[in-house]
């Protein structure tokens, strides 16, 4: 859960705003800075016109134009056992339903021409910063319990499940199951209710300043949990992780989804929608995993792909609260700059909504390259759109994250974590475990 930011967005006039930093009307902890967000930096990211074409190449490399003409299995090399290392693939092989993608493309190399050791070495850099209790600019602390850990946002001070459920998946896809466990534990013992709403906000020592959820993080714990039990079994580790996952499900799907437009709600009973929360992705693995509501699940991909397409305006810019239909009820915050990861993400798993890479990841990243903020969080996400857009169009955006310092400061907890997602996907490290 994000700063609401007071001022409006003109989509016909294609205007992004920059918000002036506000404190979420949810709970956020005063000061001037967004709720856990970044201050913006100034200045403007250019990175290149506007894309025509398609995606991926079939061999040695990507195209410049045309469509993914990747097929057969699954490429040599596969992923990691343990540790951070990936193999890195030419192209991605999309999944469909319930096959996963049987490879994963690495931007860092078939874009930027960067080594898969030098791939590796940025993970693991980034990793060893970001979530090392001993390191100055962690965002990974320690306690208060002997066995559980939290992720701080450091600026406001505080603890947010959208944070902890980052943490948990960037554990899950880099083998880290021991700062994963920690990471539940914490959650478990001091964010939830029972089998009620998981506190979106907590004291770093655990006391709750909120009692309601944040759908946006519970939506990453309970995919977390589902990889968690696929990679490492539901008995390896201090949790039942299928069990877990399925108490989350359950309560994502009761409490949060509008049943009539499959649309998961900002809050609980609040009429509307945070497009940054729509993960038509997530929903194709929670149709897979909880066969006994997967005709609900299907029915919100479905649901998910289509509402990105009436809430994106002409430039691809989506607001921070739209109503069911997609009508802007509130512009373009902190919230906004996460939907371009979530609409690629879907791209590069499954490849199955051409609006995705013909109308949207065009217009955006025409946009985005006079209109960045400049912020860490943005820059991170908008590198996705390298799997969009032909790659003379997409190196920019990829070359930007690579050559970024690992955030510090402040106001390192939003933007080092959706760094950290950033270069998971962009190095082709995120998988689908399902």
């Amino acid at each position: 859960m994000r700063a609401i930011c007071l001022s409006t967005l003109t989509l016909t006039a294609g205007l992004l705003v920059t918000c002036a930093p506000e404190t979420s009307s949810e709970g956020g902890s005063g000061g001037s800075s967004p709720a856990g967000g970044s201050p913006s930096s100034g200045g403007t990211n250019n990175t290149g016109g506007s894309a025509t074409g398609g995606v991926i190449g079939s061999s040695g490399g990507r195209a410049t134009g045309g469509t993914a003409t990747a097929s057969g299995g699954k490429a040599s090399g596969g992923t990691a056992t343990g540790g951070l290392g990936t193999s890195g693939s030419s192209t991605t092989i999309p999944g469909n339903g319930c096959t996963p993608p049987a490879a994963y493309e690495n931007l860092f190399l078939t874009v930027s021409g960067h080594t898969q050791a030098d791939t590796d070495a940025k993970l693991t850099a980034a990793w060893n910063q970001l979530y090392n209790p001993s390191n100055a600019n962690t965002v990974y602390y320690n306690g208060p319990g002997s066995d559980e850990s939290y992720v701080k946002d450091v600026g406001n001070n505080d603890v947010r499940t959208e944070g902890m459920s980052y943490g948990m998946m960037t554990a899950v896809q880099l083998n880290k199951q021991t700062e994963f466990d920690r990471l539940w534990a914490w959650v478990k013992n001091h964010m939830a209710n029972g089998t009620g709403q998981i506190a979106w906000q907590c004291s770093t020592s655990g006391s709750k300043l909120s009692g309601g959820g944040a759908p946006d993080g519970e939506e990453y714990m309970a995919t977390a949990l589902i990889f968690a039990n696929k990679r490492w079994g539901s008995s390896s580790g201090r949790f039942n992780y299928a069990t877990e996952a399925q108490w989350v499900l359950n309560l994502i799907r009761t409490t949060y989804f509008n049943s009539s437009y499959h649309l998961c709600q900002f809050v609980a009973g609040s009429g509307n929608v945070d497009a940054s929360y729509v993960l038509p992705a997530f929903y194709q693995v929670w149709a897979c995993f909880d066969t006994a509501n997967a005709s609900f699940w299907d029915a919100s991909v479905t649901a998910a792909r289509s509402f990105f397409h009436a809430a994106a305006d002409s430039n691809g810019v989506i607001g921070d609260r739209q109503s069911f239909t997609g009508q802007t009820q509130q512009g373009a915050g902190s919230d906004a700059k996460r939907c371009v990861m979530n609409i690629m993400m879907d791209h590069n798993f499954f490849s199955v909504d051409s609006w995705q890479t013909q109308t949207y990841a065009p217009a955006f990243a025409s946009y985005m390259s006079t209109h960045s903020d400049g912020s860490a969080a943005q820059f991170s996400c908008n590198a996705l759109l390298g799997f969009g857009v032909p790659a003379a169009t997409g190196k920019p955006f990829v070359d930007k994250l690579w050559s970024a310092a690992i955030p510090t400061g402040t106001w390192r907890y939003y933007d080092g974590t959706l760094y950290m997602l950033a270069l998971l996907h962009v190095s082709g490290t995120f998988h689908l475990w399902y």
